[in-house]
Order: structure tokens, then sequence, then C-alpha cells
């Protein structure tokens, strides 16, 4: 259920970043826009799992180099993201540096964290 809130957060902000923003988020056409939004969604699934992978290699003593790395990966994993879909998706462009910074800042607050029951 978390994953599908943010699947919507991730696509409404897309839209109306292109809506009404549109000379610093330039998204094409619907599909477009459909389309960076999956993209964003299983580049976060294949963090996660990578993270999963990772933090269970620390008892073969691997995960203790890889862990740490993707830890500071996630600081920077949104605009990273937003980056790849700006360089490779044909049709998402994304104007300016503090274009990023914004973006990055909204989906982050706007995204859906479970909240952990304390016995």
């Amino acid at each position: 259920m978390r994953n599908i809130l943010n699947l919507l957060v991730t696509f409404l902000v897309f839209w109306c970043g292109s809506h009404y923003f549109n000379s610093y988020i330039s998204i094409s056409d619907t599909k477009t826009l459909i389309l960076a939004t999956v993209l964003m969604f299983v580049i976060s699934i294949i963090y996660g799992l990578l993270l999963t992978v990772s933090m269970l290699s620390i008892v073969v003593g691997i995960g203790c180099l890889t862990t740490p790395l993707l830890v500071v990966a996630s600081l920077v994993l949104t605009p990273i993201k937003l980056w790849l879909l700006d360089k490779y998706l044909t049709g998402f462009e994304i104007h300016g540096f503090w274009t990023y910074v914004i973006l990055t800042i909204i989906l982050s607050i706007f995204t859906v964290k479970v909240k952990s029951k304390k016995d």
C-alpha cells in the first residue's frame, strides 16, 4: 500500500510540476509522465533490494563495505534518479540545478514512510 501511495505522489508531483512550472520541468506527454513515474518507482525498488542484499551480506564480510556506500548513496538517490530520467528519457527535461533541489525536497516531504510500532 505504501508503494502505491508513493507511486501516486510521484505522479502528482511530476504532473503538477509539468503543468504549473513548465519552464522548469518539461514532460512531453502523458505516456512520458507515466513512464517517468514508473521508472522512479522501479529504481527505488532496485535500491531497496540492493540494500537488503548488502545488509544480509554483512555476515559474509562483504556487507561491511557495501552497506555504508549504499547509505551514503541514499542521501543523493532522488537527485540521481531525476538526473537519470532527464538524461535518458526522451520527453522528460528538468531545467536548472535548483529545480533538482526543489523536486528532491518536495519528493522527500511527500514520500510515505512506514511508522514502526514500539513495544
